[in-house]
C-alpha cells in the first residue's frame, strides 16, 4: 500500500488481523481456555457481579466499549495482557464480565445453529 493512501486504508489489514486475533481468543474461551484472565481474576469479576443493569448505563457500556476496542487493538498477546494489567479494577471487572458475556453468547449462538 502506497504511503499516500489515507490511515483508516493502510490500517484496515491490520484491523482484521486484529479481530481475527480475538476471534480466536474467543474460540479458545468457548473451549474453557481463558488465557487472557487469570482464574481468580475471572471468579472475582464474576463473584461480585449483581444483574446486567449496568450494562444498559451509557457511561459504562461506552467505557466498556472504548476498552474493548483497545484491547482488540493490540497486536500481540503480550501487548493484550499489559494492556489489562493496566486497567483500574472496575474497568477490568467489566471486561471481564463483557468478554464472557460475547463468549456466552458465541456458544449459544453454535449451539443454536447445530439444532
Amino acid at each position: 500500500m502506497s504511503e499516500s493512501a489515507p490511515k483508516e486504508i493502510q490500517s484496515k489489514p491490520m484491523q482484521e488481523k486484529s479481530l481475527e486475533r480475538m476471534e480466536a481468543l474467543l474460540k479458545h474461551s468457548a473451549m474453557g481456555i481463558h488465557i487472557l484472565f487469570q482464574n481468580n481474576d475471572i471468579a472475582d469479576a464474576m463473584r461480585d457481579f449483581k444483574d446486567n443493569t449496568d450494562f444498559f448505563d451509557f457511561n459504562k457500556m461506552k467505557r466498556v466499549q472504548d476498552v474493548m476496542t483497545s484491547l482488540i487493538a493490540k497486536p500481540s498477546y503480550n501487548d493484550k495482557v499489559a494492556f489489562l494489567k493496566e486497567l483500574d479494577p472496575e474497568s477490568y471487572k467489566m471486561l471481564i464480565r463483557t468478554y464472557f458475556h460475547i463468549v456466552e453468547n458465541t456458544v449459544r449462538a453454535a449451539t443454536d445453529q447445530h439444532h
